[in-house]
């Protein structure tokens, strides 16, 4: 029977989908009084979505082969092809919706950014407001899919499976969703910083032109970049970690055999977060007055992140008391705001070691004065110091809502505690929608500015300057949300694989405890192997760019020579698809190999190790992967923010001024060149690796329990063959 709650749960992103229809049309029937404006514009969308196609059928095969390994291990497990069909199709719902919210998002932002530019000639009001609901569609999109595809695939799986086979066979829902954030995330952050460092490196480094200087054969590879990796990526990536939240969630409660109104407790915060999304969407719109328009500009976008969370957190607050009793709602709610606060201090915490107005980025300003290698050893220095805030906070609100939940939360103990945890990240992951409408709206308004210097529009720059440094900032900031949304959403799936693998052997709680021991070696074995995994993904994604760069910057230098585009009258134009095409051939060339490593390597260690091993390579790749995430991505901002800091103000050090193209600017510049990858490759792709390796151990959970029942002793399937051998 369907409850009044659960069709909330379907309504509700409906709703969502037509607001983000009816935004993108809006956005969309704008059309621009300049032609030049939307030429370069369709440059760019064309360009984002020949790259985000081709992608997708080179995904396709790894695709195809994963559905059917999944189908065909339920069906050796559970003997049933009714679970193998519900296990592979959960799966490719997962990875689908995972492709078509990137797809629609990125759709309508490379299409907007001409008609924010336009808008730029009747106000900052206007162009925000258009900037701003091209982002929403985005943001919308995702959370409203996400919650719709596992609000089905509960209702529909619990209808016709007991607990807790309809979980197990949901569960490869959230590896959908991360084979496909891991693939977009590596491929997106090597195109993107493969052609923003090769158009920097020849174009302002070497020939001294503007950063979106139309003579720049790169700059329209550029423009596409940073769509396919803020849009299309960053999307993919928070896409993942909700639909990773609500499964865990479900598949925590369903374990842990809870009553029915906590099963279900995830779909419905989830959905009262989603009204709040739809309630602070609405903020951003009017007039942008004040003296500081740029303030008041930010003002309003930071509105709707408040307006969001308080209307969200009332919602929450009357569901939870009105529907369990006083303790256990107040432990429900305490920590679903928990979840929320978590948001709100690591966005404050990224913005505070990534912004020109804080001291850590004038410090690292400061030091580009002496050397480039100054500016590198403080932004590094920075980057590893701004990652405790944010682990910190995580810390806290684990420990309180576990406490809570242990309290207050039937069945009590550790597992009333671990199922607070898991309400937590819901809090946190529910925020999705509107913390990626800011996000998308950073690449717009990016994109606006850049349309606006290559069409010689210097009329708007005082409304599209305030508006792109705007989002740069959002930009920056949500890479810190998406960090530790992963770390959050991997918890939750580390736990649910260890009890996963519990259930299905058979054993005692209390005994698999007492199994999981630090100085066993095959958990420090499986930990290195986790710490290994994440030092080799980080080393191929950093090397992939530098080869792609490589060759951009040799084609860039070429068109330069040959066709005399530098001129002051050039007769030739730059050949603009020829690097897009350079950039996108060396990014679907070198993202296959990390990507498949993290799919690889955990059914390896289950296979080689048994579940105990496993259990140590997902904790090394959660302790390694989750602060070196926060670490390269903060490092790369910060240095980025140096060099702008530097270009917008300058910097007095010793009664002498320094600017645009001084020596300490150039110094700057270098530290940006080194930050790019680390904050918009590397860094970010370290989110889907930690969640990878989590989902592809809890979808063959089964496979990994029967192997490591066949040699309990030795535990390993591998081990158990050697010992065979030698005999």
């Amino acid at each position: 029977m369907l409850s009044l709650e659960l069709l909330l749960a379907i309504v509700v992103p409906i709703i969502g989908l037509a607001l983000a229809g009816y935004n993108a049309s809006s956005v969309l029937r704008i059309q621009p009084g300049k032609k030049e404006l939307t030429e370069i514009n369709m440059l760019i969308a064309e360009g984002g979505k020949t790259f985000l196609m081709r992608e997708y059928k080179t995904i396709l095969p790894t695709g195809v082969v994963l559905t059917i390994l999944i189908w065909a291990a339920y069906y050796v497990i559970f003997r049933s092809g009714l679970m193998a069909g519900l296990a592979a199709l959960s799966f490719a719902l997962g990875a689908i919706g995972s492709a078509v919210a990137g797809y629609l998002g990125m759709y309508v932002t490379t299409r907007s950014a001409a008609k924010t530019a336009w808008m730029g000639k009747y106000g900052m009001g206007p162009a925000l407001s258009t900037s701003f609901k091209a982002g929403t569609v985005m943001g919308l999109s995702l959370a409203s899919i996400a919650l719709l595809i596992v609000t089905v695939l509960y209702m529909a799986y619990s209808s016709i499976l007991p607990t807790p086979l309809w979980a197990e066979a949901l569960a490869p829902v959230a590896f959908g969703a991360s084979l496909i954030s891991l693939f977009i995330r590596v491929a997106g952050g090597i195109y993107t910083k493969a052609a923003d460092w090769g158009a920097d490196i020849v174009g302002k480094v070497e020939a001294g032109i503007p950063e979106d200087d139309p003579r720049n054969p790169g700059v329209i590879a550029d423009n596409v970049g940073d769509n396919v990796g803020d849009c299309a990526g960053m999307a993919s990536d928070v896409y993942e970690s909700f639909v990773v939240v609500l499964a865990g969630a479900l598949l925590l409660a369903a374990v842990f055999r809870l009553a029915t109104n906590l099963i279900v407790l995830s779909i419905i915060l989830a959905t009262l977060t989603l009204i709040g999304t739809l309630v602070g969407v609405q903020v951003v719109r009017g007039e942008v007055k004040g003296k500081d328009l740029a303030a008041a500009a930010m003002g309003k976008l930071n509105l709707a992140l408040y307006t969001t969370i308080i209307v969200s957190a009332i919602l929450v607050a009357i569901y939870s008391f009105m529907t369990f009793p006083l303790m256990e709602a107040t432990a429900i709610f305490v920590s679903d705001l928990l979840g929320m606060i978590t948001a709100i201090v690591v966005l404050f915490a990224t913005e505070y070691f990534t912004h020109y107005t804080f001291p850590p980025v004038r410090n690292i300003a400061r030091q580009a004065v002496l050397s480039a290698s100054n500016v590198i050893v403080a932004g590094y220095s920075y980057g590893l110091l701004s990652a405790i805030p944010t682990i910190f906070m995580v810390v806290a609100a684990l420990g309180i809502s576990y406490v809570l939940g242990s309290m207050f939360i039937p069945p009590y103990g550790v597992e009333g505690g671990i199922f607070g945890t898991a309400v937590a990240s819901v809090g946190l992951l529910s925020l999705a929608g509107i913390v990626i409408s800011l996000d998308s709206y950073g690449p717009v308004s990016d994109n606006a500015n850049g349309l606006v210097e290559m069409t010689g529009m210097d009329e708007v720059r005082d409304v599209t300057d305030p508006l792109d440094a705007i989002g740069n900032t959002f930009k920056a900031t949500t890479k810190g949300y998406a960090i530790a949304s992963a770390g959050l959403a991997a918890l939750i799936l580390f736990i649910g694989f260890i009890y996963e693998v519990v259930e299905r052997m058979g054993i005692p709680l209390v005994q698999a405890f007492g199994e999981l021991m630090v100085i066993d070696p095959r958990i420090i074995i499986g930990a290195l192997i986790g710490v290994a995994l994440v030092y080799f993904f980080s080393s191929r994604t950093l090397a992939s760019v530098g080869k792609a760069a490589g060759e951009l910057v040799e084609e860039i230098r070429r068109q330069f020579r040959t066709k005399r585009i530098l001129e002051l009258w050039p007769q030739e134009k730059p050949d603009y698809n020829r690097a897009i095409d350079i950039v996108t051939r060396h990014a679907l060339k070198n993202f296959l190999v990390p990507g498949l490593s993290a799919v690889i390597v955990p059914i390896v260690v289950g296979l080689a190790l048994g579940w105990i091993g496993l259990v140590g390579t997902i904790f090394g790749v959660i302790l390694a992967g989750f602060p070196r995430a926060l670490l390269m991505a903060n490092a790369g901002g910060a240095w980025d923010n140096a060099k702008k800091y530097i270009e917008i103000e300058g910097i007095e050090v010793n009664g002498q001024k320094f600017g645009k193209k001084s020596e300490p600017h150039k110094n700057a510049v270098v530290g940006d060149v080194v930050g790019d990858p680390f904050k918009d490759t590397t860094g970010p792709s370290l989110n889907p690796l930690i969640k990878v390796v989590n989902t592809v151990s809890i979808v063959f959970a089964p496979v990994i329990a029967m192997v490591s029942l066949i040699n309990p002793a030795a535990g390993p399937l591998i081990m158990h063959l050697i010992s065979i051998l030698m005999a």
